[in-house]
């Protein structure tokens, strides 16, 4: 990634319109590929009947994959859900150990470690880049990121996939972050904000990019080139560090990669189920669908390289105060 520079100035857009009800995938898990023989090995060997694993989720999209595809089947252990709308607050939970593990994206979960959360990557998943964009409304004069200059611009929460793909366009563009003014929202307040025109373009995710669309919204920049598309089965320290934990989440995460096989081979089956779960027009969920491939690379040293290349962006534009070192939070005998 090309150097950044100086920090953003944050401004909260003052009197946006209501929060509109609206679903966010932040690089969800899963990907393609055999299961680990070591990580199946090592659940073989140990008694799981009485374990629980708890899983956190985003919008319920997991379990319902793994659910439609027959992925849970004869599981071992058992499994308590909880649903977040976004990986900030799951990462909160994994951080207060009130769940054992959930799929986050990289940017989300660089923030949370680099604020000292106590969390451990147990698992790695590749989507496509194009799966994050900077929008502007379909009449706006905006045509390329160096129309940026001097506008209002909301790469949603800081420190998400579409804050950095913000940082990274930007520089890209010529610019630095003080070029433009931006706002961290929600991303259901930057929804309503860009649709009610209080802000000029707006880095956000699918499915915001694919309803956005949907209403007329135009991509300047998509992630490619700059994102690098890694999302985390992330865990907390306290099930990282437990044996039967461990086995649990190792089985559970060769379940996944099949359960993500399937969708990214029954593309209109997992659209129509992702459409029923969110309750999101189903043109919306096939472009979604259709946006994403996802692969499950195992984790090994180009991963950790390209996680630190990404924290680094993220102390240069002080996002995170300090030089991190990401390799100890990676957990690699675990998938791959």
């Amino acid at each position: 990634m090309p150097r950044l520079f100086a920090r953003s100035r944050p401004r909260l857009l003052v009197g946006a319109a209501a929060l509109a009800t609206v679903f966010v995938i932040a690089a969800c898990g899963g990907g393609s590929g055999s299961s680990s023989p070591k990580a199946a090995a090592t659940s073989a060997k140990i008694d799981l009947s009485g374990v629980t694993l708890r899983v956190a989720d985003q919008v319920g999209q997991t379990k319902a994959i793994l659910e439609a595809a027959g992925a849970l089947k004869d599981a071992p252990y058992k499994i308590e859900w909880s649903n977040f709308a976004a990986a900030a607050p799951l990462l909160q939970a994994l951080r207060a150990n009130a769940a054992d593990i959930g799929p986050a994206g990289d940017a989300p979960t660089l923030n949370a470690i680099g604020a000292g959360a106590p969390l451990k990557i147990v698992g790695v998943t590749r989507t496509s880049a194009k799966a994050v964009a900077v929008l502007v409304p379909k009449d706006s004069p905006i045509h390329t990121v160096a129309d940026l200059k001097g506008k209002t611009v909301s790469p949603t929460t800081k420190g998400s996939v579409g804050h950095y793909l913000l940082l990274g366009a930007l520089k890209e563009a010529g610019l630095t972050p003080g070029d433009a003014t931006i706002s961290f929202l929600d991303p259901s307040a930057a929804s309503a904000a860009f649709d009610s025109k209080q802000i000029d373009a707006w880095a956000t995710w699918d499915p915001y990019i694919a309803l956005a669309e949907q209403k007329g919204a135009r991509i300047i920049r998509d992630g490619v080139g700059i994102s690098s598309g890694l999302g985390f089965t992330v865990a907390s320290a306290q099930a990282a560090g437990d044996a039967t934990k461990r086995a649990a989440i190792a089985d559970f995460l060769a379940r996944q990669t099949k359960a993500f096989d399937w969708s990214n081979t029954n593309r209109a089956d997992f659209a129509k189920l992702f459409a029923s779960l969110t309750k999101l027009p189903e043109p919306v969920a096939t472009a979604v669908a259709n946006r994403r491939t996802v692969e499950s690379p195992p984790i090994d040293d180009t991963i950790i390289k390209t996680l630190q290349a990404t924290a680094d962006v993220y102390t240069e534009a002080g996002v995170i105060d300090h030089k991190l070192d990401v390799a100890p939070f990676f957990v690699r005998s675990l998938s791959g």
